[in-house]
């Protein structure tokens, strides 16, 4: 059967030339005379041919194209400029497959297009898997409504962490089915609708309650509030997610009588005040709840930030409050006041924040002075040879990113350069951040590129740098040059034929710079033709490896660097240097 099925792909294969010539992609007009046809196939032993699939077609240059598959699974993009283009395929309750790629959520293999070329492929879809089951409540009835979620363990911003996979809806039953799932391994879990999000306390009643209702003592004081929510509960039945089971499907299996029960947790009231350094409260003010637990993204399942303002005293309060470790953080502003009565926008913005651990009982009493916020001030310079700075700076944008681990945190707004390279970015609290910039045009081939960043003496481009409190920092240097190295190269296998089927990561040589999102650390998958590239590369000493298989964001992983560098070759990139570098895999 095997052979049936490959005979009947390239039989189809071979209709193209008259195909081609019948069926147009409608998403754009034609500007080159490039060509790109294939059929979607089932990624089955006996592959068949899989009808209304969503195909993208696209490159770095050109904006991507979409079609959809006729009866027989084929496709067309035709009118391609030449360049290297990427082919995707997806279709509801089957598994988006990448053309080259070895496994799903894989970069796939660009294809080489000349002008007036034309390349025929094969794209092979799997079936999603299933997870199926009922989920019951405190009661043991069935929990309609319920939000069910199948999470997987995936790298980011190079940390393992819980990333949501799919999700469905109990229905009447309390039974749920999430769909269209990758083979691997799933934690399930779910959620009631008066789950940690909601806004007001669910109260167990009690026999002391009743009893107080129909016949009160006076002199005996109510029963204790027992507030409570449906808590965000996974297989088998933990409220933690390091005790949940691990449910593994394989490609195109339907795993049923995944079933729990959900748990209530004691929830409470986290309440304070916020006040000015001098007494009473400020206008602007705004205060926040952010869970320091592991988040779940992205769409967690429950919320990990929440956002109030306060009453017009300063008083605040958050209701229904899991148990976990939270910061409280507020934000506020010093209005200008005019004669007639009204405020122009904030001119000085003010912070405080604390840490709290609810355990089930209600967290009172809080006070939040706040004090001024910090400012990052510095300029922007330019290194270059034939190009010009930007005749206007001001379209130049600086914006700073907190690096908060298992929580949220409220962003100071970017700024705009001045026309004399000079910015200010206030209203900071003390913490880790990264700076980033941008205009219009930067960062493209033939253009200015950011070279580096500086604050307080060190790299803040790759790693983060710490604001101190009661301490402001005005030595910000971001350095824009025309000129960044590059390295290419092809791979080839012992034979010295080319090969795709790798991918190529380059990172630094030196440990200490094996940070999480750091632009010195790159993975590039190899078009077709066994060609890579990378751009934008800081001068320094690196190693570069071809891996034959790798999770998305895992080469920000010190400990899978520290394995691939055993088998990787060393490279020394000089300042904007082009250098060329084959690999050889497979012996």
């Amino acid at each position: 059967m095997l052979k049936t099925s490959i005979v009947l792909a390239l039989g189809m294969m071979l209709s193209f030339a008259s195909y081609a010539a019948q069926v147009r992609d409608t998403t754009g007009a034609a500007h080159g005379t490039g060509i790109i046809s294939g059929i979607v196939v089932s990624a089955d032993q006996e592959a068949r041919p899989v009808r209304k699939a969503r195909v993208t077609c696209g490159s770095q240059d050109v904006p991507g194209h979409t079609t959809i598959t006729d009866d027989a699974g084929r496709f067309v993009f035709v009118g391609l400029t030449a360049g290297r283009y990427t082919i995707a395929a997806s279709k509801a309750s089957w598994v988006t497959m990448a053309y080259g790629a070895k496994r799903a959520m894989r970069p796939g293999s660009a294809i080489p297009l000349a002008d007036g070329q034309k390349v025929e492929i094969v794209v092979r879809l799997p079936h999603g898997s299933v997870i199926t089951g009922v989920v019951l409540d405190q009661n043991n009835e069935p929990a309609s409504n319920a939000q069910a979620r199948a999470m997987r363990y995936a790298v980011v911003n190079g940390q393992r962490r819980l990333v949501s996979a799919g999700n469905a809806t109990t229905d009447d039953r309390g039974t749920y089915r999430i769909f269209g799932l990758t083979a691997g391994d799933y934690l399930v879990g779910a959620e009631g609708r008066e789950g940690s999000g909601d806004s007001m306390d669910l109260r167990l009643t009690s026999d002391a309650d009743v009893r107080h209702a129909t016949n009160p003592d006076r002199r005996t004081p109510p029963p204790a509030d027992r507030n409570v929510t449906l808590a965000m509960t996974y297989f088998p039945g933990s409220t933690m997610a390091s005790q949940a089971g691990i449910i593994s499907v394989q490609a195109g299996e339907e795993r049923s009588g995944v079933d729990f029960v959900l748990q209530l947790l004691p929830t409470a009231h986290v309440e304070g005040n916020v006040s000015l350094p001098g007494g009473g409260p400020p206008p602007f003010m705004e205060v926040a709840l952010i869970s320091l637990g592991p988040a779940i993204v992205p769409g967690a399942p429950f919320e990990t930030f929440r956002l109030i303002r306060p009453d017009t005293d300063g008083s605040f309060k958050f209701t229904n409050v899991s148990p976990g470790q939270y910061t409280v953080f507020a934000r506020g502003g010093l209005g200008i006041a005019h004669p007639d009565g009204s405020t122009t926008d904030p001119t000085q913005l003010l912070w405080a924040s604390t840490n709290v651990a609810v355990e089930g009982e209600h967290i009172t009493g809080l006070s939040l002075s706040l004090e001024p916020g910090l400012s990052i001030s510095g300029q922007v310079r330019f290194e270059g040879r034939t190009l010009k700075p930007p005749a206007d700076l001001r379209s130049i944008r600086v914006r700073v990113m907190p690096q908060i681990e298992g929580g949220m945190m409220f962003v100071p707004e970017p700024v705009n350069v001045s026309a004399h390279g000079r910015f200010t970015i206030p209203g900071a609290a003390p913490g880790r951040y990264r700076l980033t910039t941008s205009f219009p045009g930067s960062g493209r081939p033939g253009g200015w590129l950011v070279k580096s960043i500086t604050a307080g003496g060190q790299d803040a481009l790759d790693a983060p740098f710490t604001l101190q409190p009661n301490t402001h920092l005005r030595d910000a240097t971001i350095t824009f040059t025309e000129r960044l190295a590059q390295l290419k190269g092809t791979l080839r296998t012992g034979a010295g034929a080319v090969t795709p089927e790798y991918n190529v990561v380059l990172f630094p040589a030196d440990p200490s710079l094996w940070l999480a999102q750091s632009r010195r650390i790159q993975s590039v998958r190899p078009s077709a033709d066994g060609a890579y590239v990378f751009r934008n590369v800081p001068a320094g000493d690196y190693l570069v490896a071809a891996v034959d298989d790798v999770e998305p964001g895992e080469w920000f992983d010190p400990a899978f660097l520290q394995r691939t560098a055993a088998s990787a070759a060393r490279i020394t990139i000089g300042e904007g240097e082009q250098k060329a570098q084959d690999i050889r895999v497979g012996g």
